[in-house]
């Protein structure tokens, strides 16, 4: 596993001592808004903070498949989403898969604050595009191959229906294109910003440090700097990898 995974999933705390139960952050900002980040001042902050690294982590759990499939078909009660986050301790959570289906989160967590992070459009778009619409398209396009794959490893397939859902926001058309993708990027803001009230809504840039996120969470500022993690070279690295491993297992299957 990359280092740069390996900080982001061990950016992981245990629940603070009094904490109160189930998600008390919940974070609507796009991936490569500076998520990673923020888990990891969350992390910090809060305690547990579910991630896209944390979903991963959890590929191969039957019970973890069982829950996003019912996120998917859109069967998951308000009970099931607080019990699915309350039960794994996480006190926060930010970036994909859980952006697809914010609305039910923060349904189910009526009381979280939200965060919005925000970038300049042009460089998310350029930091999306380079690090993980050409990963989501390989996912995409050798679906068949990953499936055989776990299948001969573990014995079944669920985690590529895992992965699909994951990066299933990566396969929007509007995404394929610049223009496109950053009227999509300024929607997605405009839809946060008119369905959560004001006063219970951070607009974040996160090199603006732990200043507005402590005011706005109403707890001590650390002495420790704010985290600055990127995880893009790390991405670009997985992509080359699963390009190797597609080539290798044809050759294998084909010659």
């Amino acid at each position: 596993m990359p280092d740069n995974f390996k900080q982001i999933l061990n950016s992981s705390a245990p629940t603070a001592k009094g904490s109160k139960p189930g998600l008390q952050v919940i974070c609507l900002g796009l991936s490569r808004t500076g998520t990673s980040s923020l888990k990891a001042a969350l992390t910090i902050l809060q305690g547990r903070t579910f991630h896209a690294m944390e979903f991963l982590n959890q590929i191969n759990d039957e019970e973890s498949y069982n829950f996003w499939k019912s996120l998917n078909e859109e069967s998951a009660t308000s009970k099931d989403i607080a019990a699915y986050f309350g039960g794994g301790n996480y006190q926060a959570a930010c970036d994909v898969p859980c952006l697809a289906y914010w609305r039910a989160i923060v349904a189910a967590h009526p009381h979280a604050k939200i965060i919005l992070t925000t970038r300049d459009p042009v460089q998310w778009y350029q930091s999306v595009s380079k690090a993980l619409i050409p990963l989501a398209g390989q996912v995409r396009r050798w679906n068949w191959l990953l499936r055989l794959l776990f299948y001969i490893f573990y014995g079944r397939s669920f985690q590529v229906d895992l992965l699909n859902i994951l990066f299933q926001q990566f396969y929007y058309k509007e995404l394929q294109q610049e223009s496109s993708a950053i009227q999509f990027y300024h929607a997605w803001n405009d839809d946060i910003l008119r369905s959560i009230p004001h006063n219970n809504l951070l607009v974040f840039d996160v090199r603006s440090g732990w200043e507005p996120l402590c005011q706005f969470l109403e707890c001590p500022q650390p002495e420790t700097p704010f985290p600055r993690l990127n995880d893009a070279s790390a991405l670009v690295k997985h992509q080359r990898y699963l390009s190797f491993l597609v080539t290798l297992v044809c050759l294998v299957i084909f010659l």
